[in-house]
């Protein structure tokens, strides 16, 4: 990993749970506002009590160079979609297990947002109700690529998905990777943009 980690809480065993599950390189944090190099990956207790208060503006502030993984121990798809809105990469469990950690670390270090599976539903389902602003181009995707797709942006899982086109999962996952080829998109938010004419 090239982007130095940072980690923020005063909690010992949590900061022992992240140093395990990322490795023991990441550089523990007294105070909030310290100042970070641009590209840094700050990881931040929620409950940290310089941070528990913060305003929409303050969140702005510290993610304007940095890529802020958010984590709470007691996580809320309001409070992650209002902490995503403002500007953090991740929302996750603080003390999730160190898999999904490293899952988490992995997809913000690659530019990527990252979501507990409830929260990201709940950002699909609203995407799903807004006007479209333009028909979208699709003719790229194949007919099994474009019902995958649909699936996808109704928030259901790659397991679900296969489940209703009695396909595998795997066959799933690459149909969706060649959605996003095609397309030249990321993720299901932004295929569920593309697919409602939003992108």
């Amino acid at each position: 990993m090239s982007q130095p980690i940072y980690l923020l809480s005063q909690d010992l065993g949590l900061l022992k749970h992240w140093q395990a599950s990322w490795g023991y390189d990441c550089v523990a944090l007294n105070q909030a506002n310290t100042p970070l190099p641009d590209s840094a990956i700050l990881v931040i207790d929620l409950a940290h009590p310089q941070v528990v208060q913060w305003s929409q503006s303050q969140w702005h502030q510290r993610v304007s160079n940095v890529m802020v993984i958010a984590a709470s121990t007691t996580p809320t798809d309001e409070e992650g979609h209002r902490l995503l809105s403002a500007g953090a990469r991740a929302y996750c469990h603080a003390v999730a297990p160190a898999s999904l950690l490293a899952q988490v670390l992995a997809v913000v270090a690659a530019g990527e947002i990252w979501a507990g599976r409830s929260l990201v539903q709940r950002i699909l389902a609203a995407i799903n109700h807004l006007p479209a602003q333009q028909a979208p181009d699709l003719s790229a995707l194949s007919e099994r690529e474009l019902e995958t797709a649909r699936y996808a942006a109704k928030g259901y899982a790659n397991k679900e998905i296969a489940r209703f086109l009695n396909i595998s999962e795997r066959t799933v996952k690459a149909h969706l990777t060649s959605c996003y080829e095609k397309l030249g998109i990321a993720d299901r938010v932004q295929l569920t943009l593309r697919l409602n004419g939003l992108n």
